[in-house]
C-alpha cells in the first residue's frame, strides 16, 4: 500500500454505528510478533478512536506522552524508532503538531501514514485551518470510519471484530452529539468565552459563537487591546463564566473574568490526558460529558 493516505480509498467497506472499550498499549521490543497490527498514533484523541476500534486486537503507540503539550511535542530518537515498526500511523495535518509531522518523512516505506483530517471539512482560522477538528463528536465518527476501514484493509482476519466494535464506539458518539445538541438549545448566552481557539469545532456545531483570549496557540500572549476588547464583549453579551482550558495555566481567563466579575470554569481540550486520569478510566465521551455539564452550567441553559 502507499505510504501517505487519506482513508478515503476505504471509507465505505462498512456500515458503522459506537461504544468505548479496552485496546492494547505495549512497550514490548518484538511488537507484532503475535499477528496483530501495530498502530501509531500521534496523540490521544487518535488514540481513543484506535483503542475503541481495535481493542486488543491491535497493539498501540502513541507518540505524544500523558500530560505533555500536543501542539509543541517533539518525538524522540527513541520513539521514531519504535514508529518503524508501525503497520499504520494515524495523525492529524495542517500542521497542527509540525514535530511529529517532520518525523513521519523518516519512517520507512512499509508503514501505511494517514492523515485523518483529509476528508473532513474545515473552519477557517487565520490564513489557515483550524485543526481542532476532535472537539466536534461528528468529526469523531468521521475519523473512526477511516480508522475502520484502514484496519479492515490491513488485516482481514479480525475484521468482524473492528466492525463490531467500531460500530458500538459510532453509537456512542451519536449519542454524545445528541446530548450536546439538547443540553446546548437553550441558553442565556451562545458567547463562548476561552483562553484560546480551541473550540471553534464545538461552537460551530452547537449555535455557539467562540470568543478567544488568544489565539490557536495556548502560548501566544493577547494585546492589552484584545484583552479589552474581549472584556467588552463578556460585558455586552452578559457572559457569566469565561472558560479556560484543563492542564493550561488559567491565568488570562482570570483577567478578563476579574475586570468583568465573571466567574471561570474549566474544559478539556483533549489534546492530551493525564496519567492519573487514564488511570481513572476517563476517556473521550466522559470528558465530553464533563465539558457539556461545565458549558450547561457557565452558559446558563435550562
Amino acid at each position: 500500500m502507499g505510504r501517505h493516505l487519506s482513508a478515503t480509498f476505504a471509507c465505505g467497506a462498512v456500515a458503522l454505528a459506537a461504544g468505548l472499550t479496552g485496546g492494547c498499549s505495549t512497550t514490548n521490543t518484538d511488537l507484532g510478533a503475535d499477528g496483530k497490527l501495530v498502530v501509531a498514533v500521534a496523540f490521544y484523541p487518535i488514540e481513543d478512536i484506535v483503542r475503541a476500534v481495535g481493542g486488543d486486537q491491535v497493539h498501540i503507540i502513541t507518540v505524544v506522552p500523558p500530560g505533555e503539550d500536543a501542539h509543541e511535542y517533539e518525538p524522540t530518537p527513541k520513539q521514531v524508532t519504535r514508529l518503524e515498526q508501525a503497520d499504520v500511523m494515524f495523525y492529524l495535518g495542517g500542521g497542527f503538531q509540525p514535530s511529529v509531522e517532520q518525523a513521519l518523512g523518516v519512517l520507512p516505506n512499509h508503514v501505511t501514514i494517514i492523515d485523518l483530517t483529509a476528508p473532513l471539512r474545515h473552519l477557517q482560522l487565520g490564513e489557515g485551518n483550524d485543526p481542532h477538528v476532535w472537539m466536534d463528536p461528528a468529526n469523531m465518527q468521521r475519523m473512526a470510519q477511516q480508522v475502520l476501514a484502514v484496519l479492515a484493509e490491513q488485516d482481514s482476519v479480525r475484521v468482524d471484530t473492528f466492525n463490531r466494535r467500531a460500530s458500538a464506539y459510532i453509537e456512542s458518539l451519536d449519542g454524545l452529539d445528541h446530548e450536546f445538541r439538547a443540553g446546548l438549545a437553550r441558553c442565556t448566552t451562545t458567547a463562548l468565552v476561552t483562553g484560546h481557539e480551541a473550540f471553534g469545532y464545538l461552537a460551530h456545531a452547537y449555535g455557539l459563537t467562540q470568543v478567544p483570549i488568544s489565539g490557536i496557540s495556548p502560548g501566544a500572549e493577547p494585546s492589552a487591546k484584545a484583552l479589552e476588547q474581549v472584556a467588552t464583549s463578556v460585558r455586552e453579551d452578559h457572559v457569566r463564566t469565561v472558560f479556560f482550558e484543563q492542564n493550561l495555566p488559567p491565568d488570562l481567563a482570570r483577567t478578563v473574568a476579574d475586570e468583568t466579575g465573571a466567574a471561570t470554569s474549566a474544559l478539556n481540550t483533549l489534546e492530551t490526558l493525564s496519567r492519573d486520569e487514564l488511570s481513572a478510566g476517563l476517556d473521550y465521551v466522559r470528558a465530553m460529558r464533563a465539558n457539556l455539564s461545565a458549558l450547561r452550567a457557565g452558559l446558563g441553559c435550562a
